[in-house]
């Protein structure tokens, strides 16, 4: 009997704690859902490392023939300082190779770029008329033509501008260049005469380059190139009593684009 009512108690407990415990959870609030996997960002590009590439574009250039001490035709002196040939342009177009590195540190990116290229660029101009010369002179034509062209420059460039791919720089250094400079007459192109040079002068530019992905980046770039005054002599052309030491100078200006493959860098 004892059992029976201690069981009978439990079972009306066990009735009455069960509403309650129901209600209580229904109130419970429902657990959060499982956080959405976010995959981890993309590592920041980086420009460190080697590369070659190719380039191509156009050439634009002036150039001027100076007499100096000693100019004279036949017997008539020319007077130092005289131009010869008034300034006029040199056009061509120009392409080659480069190769260089690059160094990051941050946003500023460091390099060495070296580059050779062939151009046909050639410009020329009638000897300017000169009152004291026969008309006869001023037939003659001055030549000024460039072969190739060879800089080995330093680069500064910044990124973040617009994104870590986008790299623009500066740059400068030094300039080689193989350059013509002749005469010739304009009714007999057989009567001429040629100084070839290799000349050095000094160069500065600027550009943006942009990572394309796989090691190529895209680059577009402006150099001024300077050759100074150099000195050329032409002594008796065409078995005539002329002696014309002069001084030319020749500036460039490069516009161009290339294409890079950058190596695994360093990291």
């Amino acid at each position: 009997m004892k059992r029976l009512f201690l069981g009978t108690v439990a079972l009306v407990a066990l009735g009455l704690g069960t509403p309650a415990a129901f209600a209580a959870e229904l109130r419970r609030p429902p657990p959060p859902p499982p956080p959405a996997y976010a995959p981890p960002p993309p590592p920041a590009y980086t420009w460190t490392g080697c590369y070659v590439g190719a380039s191509a574009g156009s050439s634009y250039g002036t150039s001027e023939h100076i007499a100096v001490a000693g100019s004279h035709f036949g017997a008539t002196q020319v007077p130092a300082g005289t131009n010869i040939v008034d300034r006029f342009n040199l056009t061509g177009f120009i392409g080659g190779g480069q190769l260089g590195c690059n160094w990051q540190w941050g946003a500023w990116v460091f390099g060495i770029e070296g580059d050779g290229s062939a151009t046909n660029k050639e410009g020329q101009g009638f000897e300017t008329p000169l009152a004291f010369l026969s008309t006869t002179r001023n037939n003659w034509i001055s030549q000024t033509q460039e072969r190739w062209l060879v800089t080995a420059r330093g680069r500064v460039g910044l990124t973040g501008w617009w994104g870590d791919k986008t790299l623009v720089y500066v740059t400068g250094g030094g300039a080689w260049a193989k350059i013509d400079v002749s005469e010739f007459l304009l009714s007999n192109l057989s009567q001429s005469h040629l100084e070839s040079n290799t000349r050095s002068g000094w160069t500065v530019g600027g550009g943006i380059e942009y990572a394309l992905g796989y090691g190529w980046s895209a680059k577009a770039e402006f150099l001024y190139v300077d050759f100074g005054t150099f000195s050329t002599f032409t002594s008796a052309p065409f078995g005539t009593a002329d002696v014309l030491p002069r001084d030319v100078k020749l500036k460039d200006y490069i516009w161009r684009a290339g294409l890079n493959y950058k190596f695994g860098g360093w990291y």
